[in-house]
């Protein structure tokens, strides 16, 4: 396959007419990464929308620690005594100035490249986050003579934090020929904006911006920004200018045209991804986008963008698919590692550490996903000095302390031999909204994933122990399995309504339809028969089964959801209560082809349901799949724009499907 046919695999195009519709062009987000947890993200209209949105959300101890320096940049464009102004920004009852109405098209081509028209010229502009730094490359080239100037504006502020005028903010800025640098706090950083123009001061304050996706959370959503100035640029027929704003000014000086153009050459020719589908191209870029090299040099994955860090439970469910796209082993054991080295009486942190917060054990399933994610992983690579000096030791740990009891009152129960964890206060499992200090689903008792999980690591770890010649504890580990197998088909299996249970609780078992009991028969071993999983994976299609995922709860259910909207109480309540997501389609197909086989037939119905999200690439953040959707039509995606496990399990399903097909 030609360069060029690879990079037409990962474009992704959208019209004048779209960009020009406001209402649409605004709900379009881009997504620029650099595997430091830093990210630029933005509009197809140019708006921020978000107080997320921004040029360069820098990363100060990677992943975490970040802080929007360069949220926008003020374009006047001024051409054939005729002026054009390319901003578009969201004021208190107005939109002003109305740059989407210039705009020609918009594409990911690899990066955010928007084509305005201005009279008779083109302008084309480029955003460009560069890898593993905390710089963002903005490139312009005109098709006429004209002149630009280019006023920017900044934050210095925490994510999920706003700005506004205040006295303590330096809003001066240090100038030198082709360079400004500014540092409005002593407690941050000093950025340095590199040019290739003149650059004249005023010192201004830009007040009330308007983030109307923060009003729709309930949220703060008016922002004040600072400008030192503005820089103005001459450009030449067909020539490029820039700006680059970095951490990092010892790795530009002396910057010419020739070393941006080998910057963005560089940077499109690391995106390229060759895949013989667009799909799974596609999917391969969007996976790229969540990995990180933490501040210790050591790999790990963000849970979403713009606002997740990493977290344990993600990073396990999404590995597999990274081992199977065919990303670096060496990367995937570190990320193990990294999780590994931070468990605590068994359990692995919920989230990982940051400089802001202590790691959090308040998780009963991400130590389970280890022996799920670390099995896929030795099954493609057969590293015996991996299983034997990493992971088998910390298997053994691991099942002792359930065995024993750990933390949250998780323990098996000596009574049945299943897994059972937590109280009436806690939220243990991936449902774990709380509303008012309350969980929203409490789900304390014995959770039919869990016991899923639970029984598929001891039989993983037979598996292990057997595969290093421990017979003993192969034998203990298997007859463990076994008698947790007769338990859990005796006690969850529901004949009324001929599936699962979702939770055994402590008076009685919940009868609620959710997807949780898929994992019984998606995961590597599963619990059921196959008379039995074809009537759990009917109905679950039956009640659950939409076109952009799974609902969380059965719509006769009189708790059901049918919207996930209004201020973050209402998200929260609703958010496993009804609401679409993505990542449960890897489970059901799993699940579905293990109670149905590999059919044609079978695989046919999979593959139908696998494609329908290569539409939804580009539906809310492009290029990438969003964390949930409405449970009812129209599906409209909310929660995070970009979410790993949701990327992770559709390109899962899609390999699993690929090779049978």
């Amino acid at each position: 396959m030609s360069v060029a046919d690879m990079q037409a695999q990962q474009t992704i195009v959208i019209p004048g007419e779209i960009c020009r519709d406001f209402e649409r062009s605004s709900r379009l987000e881009w997504l620029e990464t650099n595997h430091t947890g830093a990210f630029a993200m933005g509009t197809v209209a140019g708006v921020n929308t978000r107080r997320y949105h921004t040029l360069l959300m820098a990363s100060l101890r990677p992943p975490g620690a970040r802080y929007s320096l360069l949220p926008r940049l003020e374009e006047r464009l001024r051409i054939e005594n005729a002026t054009f102004e390319l901003a578009t920004v969201q004021y208190p009852g107005v939109v002003q100035p109305h740059g989407f109405d210039l705009l020609e098209e918009f594409r990911l081509d690899p990066f955010p490249i928007w084509r305005y028209r201005a009279g008779n010229a083109q302008l084309e502009k480029t955003v460009c986050l560069l890898d593993q730094q905390q710089s963002v490359l903005i490139h312009y080239r005109c098709s006429h003579a004209c002149d630009l100037d280019i006023r920017p504006l900044f934050a210095f502020r925490s994510d999920h934090s706003l700005t506004h005028r205040n006295p303590a903010a330096r809003i001066t800025a240090a100038v030198s020929k082709g360079a400004l640098t500014i540092q409005p706090y002593d407690t941050l950083p000093a950025l340095t904006l590199f040019h290739c123009g003149e650059f004249s001061s005023d010192g201004l304050w830009y007040f009330q911006h308007e983030y109307l996706r923060e009003l729709d959370r309930g949220l703060d959503f008016r922002e004040d920004l600072f400008s030192p100035g503005t820089v103005h640029l001459r450009l030449s027929p067909r020539e490029s200018v820039w700006l680059l704003a970095t951490l990092e000014p010892q790795r530009f000086h002396l910057l010419q045209a020739s070393h941006i153009e080998s910057i963005l050459q560089a940077e499109a020719k690391r995106r390229r991804f060759e895949r013989s589908e667009i799909f799974e191209t596609r999917l391969c870029r969007a996976l790229d986008q969540f990995r990180v090299r933490r501040f210790d040099s050591r790999h790990s994955l963000i849970a979403g963008y713009p606002w997740f860090a990493d977290w344990s439970r993600d990073t396990l469910i999404s590995l597999p698919a990274f081992t199977a796209l065919g990303f670096p082993t060496k990367e995937i054991k570190s990320i193990l590692q990294t999780l590994l080295d931070q468990r605590r009486c068994g359990l692995l942190p919920n989230r990982f550490s940051d400089q802001s917060a202590a790691p959090e054990y308040n998780s009963a399933d991400a130590s389970l996903w280890f022996f799920v994610a670390a099995d896929h992983l030795l099954d493609s690579t057969h590293d015996r000095a991996f299983l034997q000096g990493v992971v088998f030791p910390a298997a053994e740990e691991i099942l002792a302390w359930h065995f024993r009891g750990t933390s949250h009152s998780i323990r098996v129960d000596p009574a049945d031999h299943l897994l059972s964890a937590g109280n009436a206060d806690t939220q243990l499992t991936w449902m774990d909204a709380r509303v008012s200090g309350r969980p929203v689903t409490p789900r304390h008792g014995k959770p039919v994933e869990i016991n899923a999980l639970w029984y598929n690591a001891l039989k993983i770890a037979a598996k292990w122990a057997a595969a290093l010649g421990q017979e003993n504890k192969q034998r203990a580990y298997a007859a463990e399995a076994q008698t947790t197998l007769a338990s859990f088909r005796q006690k969850f299996w529901n004949p009324a309504a001929g599936c699962l249970y979702d939770v055994l609780g402590p008076e009685k078992p919940d009868a609620r339809i959710r997807p949780n009991q898929l994992f019984a028969l998606a995961l590597p071993f599963p619990l059921l028969e196959r008379e039995q999983a074809r009537s759990v994976v009917s109905i679950v299609q039956e009640k659950l089964l939409t076109p952009v995922g799974l609902r969380t709860l059965d719509p006769q259910d009189p708790h059901y959801c049918p919207r996930y909207q209004g201020p973050l109480p209402q998200l929260d309540a609703a958010y496993h209560q009804g609401t679409v997501w993505p990542w449960l389609i890897g489970p059901f197909i799993a699940a579905y082809l293990y109670a149905y086989g590999d059919s044609d037939q079978s695989i046919r119905f999979c593959r139908d349901i696998v494609a329908r999200f290569e539409e939804q690439l580009t539906a809310c953040c492009l290029g990438s799949l969003s964390e949930v959707y409405d449970a009812e039509p129209p599906h409209r995606p909310g929660g995070c724009p970009a979410q790993l496990w949701s990327v992770a399990q559709i390109a899962l399903a899609w390999k699993r499907l690929a090779p049978i097909h």
